[in-house]
């Protein structure tokens, strides 16, 4: 045999060690996933949930994301691979688990709390559970978040409706017909699809939710329930937060993120609506699908996975990655285009300029008066007044959510000049600068009413040179709901009770205060900036069975003013 160098044995001898070393040492194969399919989860009372539990491995224990549904469980396992097991659940009435379904009922939130307990002690799981949702699984989260389960480290939630009353079946009075039609009207095509468990939803809402809420205009205990502003302070854990200026619930959004009692919590605010983006027909710039916008490849309903997985790595697994510096607030601009932070939701606002409606023509609306608004206040004795008879049937290039098309009602147009003629309008001259419309704005006028009830509607319209308008914002009152609560309203946002009528005074001079939508809108020199203001917006919400002309004053000793919020 040929006898092999001394210099090559040394080599060889350390080349195999090498190889030997790196077979012992080498990372095993990463484990497969593993799910349990209907596991059963003893609730309280005795009634049993049920609910499927997706484990990033056999082996090992992990935290856990718990997600609860009454639309059929979800599949989700966004975060499978990233060490986070996924537990999704019916919500009790629903789907395989047992008992009487009860939307967002306390018995409800009280199997939040349990499940989240449960999770924690499988042999799979190490403790530490984060609650998650979208839409109603995201006010399930959120209350169940209330009742502080000692597992619960985290809350990620999506577009959730935190206040049933405000944001889902009346807005200050106003009736959400809309809404509440289009919403049933799915469910009961679910049923008869077959798409879902939905048969559980569609017996109990047609008498709970449809009519028993139509027939309760008046904020209180079936509502205030269901609330989560109302147990704000109660959460404490770390909150994320996201949701869309075009999403129908994105005013309470603002409004839990600043009163939230959890040190640490983000808001982030897309363009989306609450159903995606993307609709038939018409495509407006800020919701085209598909478009890059702040580096997104599209306006999604929610942030980049690598945002919340940041998010969650920092506050359940303690990865120190910076996440807990940034800013509470970042929010996507929907005229430039741009994103921003704020440490909060109000401090976005940097300023509120007021603007005065004035009877001067502007020559650019086809509406009732076609009025100004200006910055310098009525002087004097000067009197305007611009008066219309109400109609029922104004508002119908309305989108259903609120500041944008959304999937519900893809044909509504979106050039607000189909309704000017039927409502007031006060324009700006053109804009010499950009306008940074950024927070909650608030209309604050006179008005005389024949009528014995009144409903009020305002729409901030980003006006181009070409005329075409483009709805921002808009704000919902009616005249008997207008007492305003001073100790819970917040700068250029009245808070509004709704839990007691007061009654008009026909033929008398009566202020009223409007709270307009947040919105952050940048509008470009040579635009203008109009207010529409009317007393309806069928089909969104329904016609108040009333007649009677009403007028708007805007004198020196009944000014009517605009306060806007902006940024610099």
């Amino acid at each position: 045999m040929r006898e092999v160098p001394t210099g090559v044995q040394g080599r060889l001898g350390v080349a195999i060690a090498a190889i030997a070393i790196a077979l012992c040492c080498a990372a095993p194969a990463a484990a497969a996933p593993v799910t349990l399919r209907d596991v059963t989860i003893p609730a309280s009372d005795g009634v049993n949930l049920s609910g499927d539990a997706y484990l990033p491995g056999a082996r090992g224990r992990y935290p856990a994301i718990v997600d609860m549904e009454p639309y059929g469980r979800s599949t989700t396992t966004t975060y499978l691979k990233d060490g986070y097991a996924h537990v999704n659940t019916d919500v009790r009435g629903s789907g395989k688990s047992g008992g009487a379904l009860c939307l967002l009922c306390y018995r409800e939130q009280l199997d939040v709390r349990d499940v989240v307990e449960w999770v924690a002690h499988q042999r799979w799981s190490n403790g530490k559970v984060i609650l998650n949702g979208y839409s109603y699984s995201a006010i399930t989260a959120l209350l169940g978040a209330a009742l502080r389960p000692p597992h619960l480290v985290a809350v990620i939630v999506g577009h959730p409706p935190t206040d049933p009353y405000r944001d889902v079946i009346w807005q200050n009075g106003l009736y959400d017909q809309g809404f509440v039609a289009q919403w049933f009207a799915g469910q009961t095509a679910a049923q008869s699809l077959g798409i879902g468990p939905q048969r559980q939803i569609t017996d109990r809402t047609q008498q709970e939710f449809v009519l028993e809420t139509r027939e309760l205009p008046l904020d209180g205990p079936v509502y205030r329930e269901r609330s989560v502003l109302l147990r704000e302070k109660r959460i404490r854990v770390p909150t994320y937060i996201y949701t869309g200026w075009a999403d129908m619930f994105s005013r309470g959004d603002m409004w839990l993120i600043d009163g939230l009692a959890a040190r640490h919590r983000l808001l982030w605010i897309d363009a989306s609506t609450h159903h995606g983006t993307g609709r038939g027909g018409e495509v407006d710039a800020p919701y085209q699908q598909g478009s890059p916008v702040g580096g997104l490849t599209s306006l999604s309903s929610e942030p980049p996975k690598g945002e919340v997985l940041r998010w969650l790595n920092r506050f359940v697994k303690g990865r120190r990655n910076g996440i807990d510096r940034k800013p509470r607030v970042r929010y996507f601009d929907m005229g430039d285009r741009t994103w921003h932070s704020a440490p909060s939701w109000l401090a976005a606002t940097k300023s509120r300029p007021r603007l005065y409606l004035s009877g001067a023509k502007s020559g650019t609306a086809h509406s009732l008066n076609d009025g100004t608004l200006s910055r310098t206040p009525p002087r004097g004795r000067d009197s305007y007044q611009e008066s219309y008879v109400y109609d029922p049937t104004a508002g119908s290039s309305i989108p259903i959510d609120r500041e944008g098309p959304d999937g519900f009602l893809p044909y509504a147009p979106l050039d607000q000049r189909f309704d000017e003629p039927h409502g007031l309008t006060y324009t700006t001259p053109p804009l010499k600068r950009p306008l940074h419309v950024a927070g909650p704005s608030e209309l604050r006028f006179w008005a005389i009413t024949e009528a014995s009830d009144m409903g009020w509607v305002g729409r901030l319209v980003d006006v181009a040179p070409d005329g075409s308008a483009r709805m921002m914002t808009q704000g919902w009152l009616r005249a008997s709901f207008r007492r305003v609560d001073p100790k819970r309203s917040r700068p250029g946002a009245p808070y509004l009770p709704d839990d007691r009528q007061v009654p008009v005074s026909i033929g008398l001079q009566t202020l009223y205060r409007m709270d307009i939508w947040p919105i952050a809108w940048t509008l470009k020199p040579g635009h203008r900036l109009r207010l529409w203001l009317s007393s309806s917006d069928s089909p969104n919400h329904e016609p108040l069975p009333v007649a009677g002309r009403n007028i708007i004053l805007h004198d020196s000793t009944y000014p009517a003013q605009l306060i806007l919020g902006t940024r610099p």
